[in-house]
């Protein structure tokens, strides 16, 4: 299969290719952080739209960490429910734009499927051009013939990073605040701060208007944080949700050196036999 131009479609793209051979369209709800209250479900979805709770389908329920990777086994199961082929161009977009879209799109690369994209601009820029929607979702016709094959640096572990912490380059996603360590963790049980050595890129700096920035707006970014692509570069967050929309920056910049922290600040923030830095 051809590498796909880029990790991104525009709703004008998805628009006129709706009714197109193979395409899965998923529209990704998560809970609340704060709250854990289940997220409102929009009055209109992109037609065809089948809905996935991945906090409920696509993570591993018997990890202690939130948004945990599943094994092969259990993700192959539960992708074939939403009538997911090995040959599905599968279209994934969420109801804020750019959230947790990017986290579904990286765990299906890392499960070898990487014909798949993320709506730029999620629901609300499909709205904002006048595009239809359907009051109703979809519900899969078939059960799928999708194949599980892990790629096992996409993702990697806090054993990993306290190996190779000289080595790689963590980026945090979290806010400056949570960072620092003088903003509170949304998730009751962390410690303040963060990685040692780690650098803050809050993934908001990314994003405009609920849109990825461009490739010279992204490179800007990193090249003021040192980073260029041979840094090897591991992403991490609150859970690992918005590290995913630094590992999909550094994607469409052309890095390939990446990982993303599977457990996050959920795990690393929770031991208190890890070290912590703030400031």
């Amino acid at each position: 299969m051809a590498r796909l131009s880029s990790n991104l479609v525009s709703a004008e793209w998805l628009e006129a290719h709706l009714d197109g051979r193979n395409i899965i369209v998923l529209f990704i709800t998560m809970a609340d952080i704060a709250t854990g209250q289940p997220e409102t479900l929009p009055a209109g979805f992109i037609p065809g739209s089948v809905v996935v709770d991945f906090e409920k389908v696509l993570c591993d329920k018997k990890s202690p960490f939130v948004h945990t990777m599943p094994n092969e086994a259990t993700f192959q199961r539960e992708v074939r429910k939403l009538g997911i082929d090995k040959n599905s161009h599968i279209i994934v977009y969420d109801s804020k734009g750019l959230f947790c879209a990017p986290r579904v799109w990286w765990m299906f690369k890392a499960m070898g499927h990487d014909n798949i994209q993320i709506l730029d601009g999620g629901l609300p820029g499909w709205i904002k051009q006048g595009y239809a929607v359907n009051e109703k979702s979809l519900a899969p016709f078939h059960v799928g013939n999708f194949e599980a094959l892990a790629k096992p640096r996409f993702f990697v572990s806090t054993r990993a990073i306290l190996k190779h912490l000289k080595a790689i380059t963590v980026l945090d996603a979290r806010s400056e605040g949570r960072f620092k360590g003088s903003a509170p963790e949304p998730r009751a049980g962390l410690r303040s701060g963060h990685i040692p050595s780690s650098i803050n890129l809050p993934f908001t700096l990314c994003l405009k208007d609920g849109h990825l920035k461009n490739v010279t707006e992204l490179h800007d970014l990193f090249a003021q944080r040192g980073i260029n692509e041979d840094s090897y570069i591991v992403t991490s967050c609150g859970s690992g949700v918005t590290a995913c929309i630094l590992a999909l920056a550094a994607s469409e910049l052309g890095y390939y050196k990446l990982s993303v922290y599977d457990g996050s600040w959920s795990e690393w923030g929770a031991d208190a036999k890890l070290p912590v830095a703030l400031g």
